[in-house]
């Protein structure tokens, strides 16, 4: 199995450096050449489905991708990212000193309890990445061979993480492409491809 994540296109959140989370914020003029640009260079792929996050900025994402690929798109909330609680909206700068005792705990890779830290009424890293894999294993158990999935970067990163023990950060419009091993059960490999 292939899975092609491709993060959706910029916000004027993304600029402003604000934190977006469940908030349902829009793509932008940007974001949606960015769309464009990833429909265009996705075609040369043999993407059989797409699934996208629920969340605004995902599904306009994907809804130009669709037009491209001649697809339908599946949205489900399993691919939304991660709930930050009270920290959305405000700015990544900030967060330290409005968090102080969450935030550099939350980042910090080697911090074995960083996977059930959490913001205020958000979801911890832990809770993103069982939500994610049950999906992953569906798609799996269901036979699907290359599918595209729209989301985005956090839960791109938990995800990386987890599979693959690496951190592994995209840019709006990127794609990352991972193999799954059916052999040895597990993913093997990670490239960005734009």
């Amino acid at each position: 199995m292939i899975l092609y994540l491709l993060r959706h296109g910029q916000t004027d959140w993304n600029i402003k450096g604000r934190v977006q989370g469940w908030t349902d914020t829009i793509i932008n003029d940007m974001g949606i050449e960015q769309a464009r640009l990833a429909a265009q260079k996705l075609k040369k792929y043999d993407i059989e489905t797409i699934y996208s996050s629920d969340l605004k900025r995902a599904k306009k994402t994907a809804d130009i991708v669709s037009g491209y690929l001649d697809l339908p798109v599946h949205y489900t909330k399993r691919l939304r990212e991660i709930n930050f609680g009270k920290a959305e909206g405000v700015k990544k700068t900030d967060l330290i000193a409005k968090f102080p005792h969450i935030s550099p705990a939350f980042n910090d890779t080697n911090n074995p309890e960083r996977y059930e830290v959490k913001y205020p009424n958000g979801e911890s890293i832990g809770e993103v990445q069982q939500r994610f894999m049950k999906f992953v294993n569906k798609l799996y158990a269901d036979g699907r061979q290359n599918v595209l999935l729209v989301t985005h970067g956090m839960l791109v990163r938990i995800f990386t993480e987890f599979c693959l023990k690496k951190t592994i950060k995209i840019e709006n419009g990127s794609v990352l492409k991972i193999v799954f091993d059916e052999k040895n059960k597990k993913f093997k490999s990670a490239k960005v491809l734009f």
